[in-house]
């Protein structure tokens, strides 16, 4: 008699397992949670973290060797486009453009010699050939020449030498000429202005220190200037200093091999930042890199998003949390995830499910239906339900004040070991 009472309480926790709908049409105790179709959006997502940097920063460098003689900034401080960051000692620049200008005088006297010479060759030569052309005749009758053959060929050799002499001392003053304006252009290198308007972030060197022409960045006033676009900067690049511009704020997130399957420029973003819990920002994707970097077997996509403002109270370096927005339905019927039993998708890309509708008299049916976007916690539904139905979520047992869940009730009887085939009850029944 024993026996057949427990195998009567088993098979009576079966069928209760296997229709909970109905047990709980049957008793007081047992409640179905539901949810309700809204209108609204369902969104699908994917997170990665970066820090924050600024969108276009420059490391400008004196184009000119020389000793530092003013360091005109510091960390910290707002500049404009063309103020003065620093200068370099002029003298051995000065002293460059007095030799430079002596090297020119010098050039244009050599030029001046040159020039009489080939005018006394070319006067030679002409005087050489009219004694040639020029003819005597003697008393017996014999005609000769008041000069010879050789005279003017001699004459014309030296002409050639005086012009081929007066050729490189005119190249000799043009290069002259153009070292001195590189000298005096060096002058006014000495002093270095800020390419960008933005925010010092660092200063590379002190009053008294020696720079490098160019050994701080690429040549130029204007030193190296970077972007989220594009990088001309020199490698090991640090510059004068460092200028970045606050006003547009970059993160370079990287993103698992799978999520960055779903990333394309433009689509929006949401950044917070886990040290200043009040600030937060919209972005969008600007770019994403086509190589992917492998660490420990693990795949990853670095993808720059540009923020729409600057929130306050963020720093560059910080760390940011970045969710993109990979898809998005508006104005969708929407139901929890865990409503919905996701089916098949055909060849024509509709994916099919199954929801369990409540009636009003608290039965439920199985309906068929169409799925469109799967978010993140929310599905779209595209026709099967209306907005205002009820469906059901999940099976929640209350007796008195406690709370049974289905897992407690197989352990009342002894476990899911107690069932023949074991964990034969083990999972969940999405959608009852």
């Amino acid at each position: 008699m024993g026996l057949v009472a427990v195998l009567a309480l088993t098979g009576a926790g079966t069928w209760w397992y296997l229709h909970p709908t109905s047990a709980q049409a049957g008793t007081s105790t047992a409640t179905a949670r539901t949810a309700t179709a809204t209108v609204g959006t369902v969104s699908s997502t994917i997170s990665a973290q970066g820090n924050i940097a600024a969108a276009t920063t420059s490391s400008p460098t004196f184009a000119v060797s020389g000793t530092v003689a003013t360091v005109d900034v510091t960390v910290g401080d707002v500049v404009t486009v063309g103020q003065q960051l620093g200068t370099l000692d002029t003298g051995p620049l000065d002293d460059a453009v007095t030799q430079a200008q002596a090297k020119v005088t010098s050039a244009q006297q050599q030029v001046t010699t040159a020039s009489l010479q080939l005018t006394a060759a070319k006067q030679s030569l002409a005087d050489a050939q009219t004694a040639l052309a020029t003819t005597t005749t003697s008393p017996t009758g014999t005609t000769t020449t008041k000069g010879t053959a050789s005279q003017v060929t001699s004459a014309k050799a030296q002409v050639s030498s005086a012009t081929s002499q007066l050729t490189t001392a005119e190249a000799a003053v043009t290069q002259a000429k153009a070292d001195l304006a590189t000298a005096q252009a060096d002058v006014a290198k000495a002093v270095l202005t800020a390419p960008i308007a933005g925010t010092v972030t660092a200063v590379g060197a002190t009053v008294g220190s020696t720079v490098g022409s160019g050994s701080s960045g690429s040549s130029g006033s204007t030193g190296a200037t970077t972007s989220s676009a594009s990088s001309t900067t020199s490698s090991g690049s640090t510059g004068f200093v460092t200028i970045a511009d606050l006003t547009v704020l970059t993160t370079s997130a990287s993103f698992a091999e799978a999520d960055a399957a779903k990333l394309s420029v433009g689509q929006v973003a949401a950044v917070t930042f886990p040290a200043v819990p009040s600030a937060s920002a919209t972005a969008k994707v600007t770019s994403i890199s086509p190589t992917g970097t492998t660490t420990n077997g693990v795949v990853t996509y670095a993808a720059t998003v540009t923020l729409d403002a600057a929130p306050a109270g963020v720093r560059l370096g910080q760390t940011a949390d970045v969710t993109v927005t990979t898809a998005e339905a508006t104005d969708a019927i929407t139901l929890p995830s865990n409503a919905v039993t996701v089916g098949t998708t055909a060849a024509d890309g509709t994916t099919t499910g199954t929801v369990r509708i409540v009636a009003a008299d608290g039965t439920t049916t199985a309906t068929a239906v169409t799925i469109g976007l799967q978010g993140d916690s929310t599905t779209q539904i595209l026709s099967g339900v209306a907005a205002g139905d009820k469906v059901v979520v999940s099976l929640d047992t209350a007796v008195g004040t406690t709370t049974t869940n289905l897992q407690q009730l197989r352990g009342g009887f002894g476990g899911a070991g107690a069932f023949p085939g074991g964990g034969g009850f083990i999972g969940s029944r999405n959608g009852g």
